[in-house]
């Protein structure tokens, strides 16, 4: 049976609380009640069926019946993203975290299009990855960063994931079809430009740290469209190796 799910950042065996836009949604809109099941889950692996006890838009305590706990994939797919302007960015966090995707960086590029400054836009994304985790019935909850210009990207990931494979989608007479690539099970980072493209000074640095040029296709992609392209193509390869 499948209960509403919500999202919980400490889950105990024991017991549980919510509170926020959680216990809200959970005693407002939904119009739950003591007695009645739920599914919580942490972001983090943890995945529980809990029982309301009490029921609040302030505050929703649980007692937790049952407890799973997952181990995350062998292989983590990052998408280092150009940043695109307003909801298509938000569009591009909900559909990739639906996807599977485990890590969003997003990138300012030379030529990304510059966004009006919002101290509040990880918070932003976050909220929408945990939408889609509820809906979609992920367990893991993607880690999205803070926005960074590319050589701080690189240096970052290198050394979150040292034995990575790095890719960039590009359509020069080099860039092989991502398809005919040859991805490992080792971690992959994929970088996606703007629409505007990479400089040359871009795409030199990512040469040098030993990225692939990748074509998604032969036309220009929006931002979105790309990372969504790569979101897909890495996790069923992922996928298909654990079978």
């Amino acid at each position: 049976m499948n209960f509403h799910r919500f999202y919980c950042e400490r889950i105990t065996r024991l017991a549980a609380e919510l509170s926020g836009a959680e216990a809200r949604h959970l005693a407002q809109v939904l119009r739950l009640k003591a007695g009645d099941k739920v599914e919580l889950f942490d972001g983090s692996g943890m995945v529980a069926v809990a029982i309301i006890k009490s029921a609040s838009g302030k505050k929703v305590t649980l007692q937790v019946e049952d407890v799973k706990v997952f181990e995350k994939p062998a292989q983590q797919i990052i998408l280092a993203v150009s940043v695109a302007k307003g909801e298509r960015f938000d569009w591009l966090i909900e559909k990739c975290t639906e996807l599977g995707v485990d890590r969003i960086v997003p990138v300012l590029f030379e030529r990304t299009v510059k966004q009006p400054k919002n101290p509040k836009i990880v918070e932003r994304w976050n909220n929408i990855a945990i939408a889609a985790v509820k809906q979609c019935r992920r367990v893991f909850l993607p880690q999205i960063d803070k926005p960074m210009i590319l050589p701080e990207a690189i240096e970052i990931l290198k050394k979150d994931y040292p034995q990575a494979q790095l890719a960039f989608g590009s359509l020069s007479e080099n860039s092989k079809p991502v398809l005919q690539c040859g991805f490992t099970g080792k971690d992959m980072i994929a970088f996606v430009g703007p629409e505007g493209g990479l400089t040359g000074e871009e795409e030199n640095l990512l040469r040098e740290n030993n990225a692939k040029e990748v074509r998604l296709a032969d036309t220009v992609l929006r931002v979105e469209t790309a990372a969504m392209a790569f979101a897909a193509v890495l996790t069923m390869q992922r996928d298909a190796q654990s079978l």
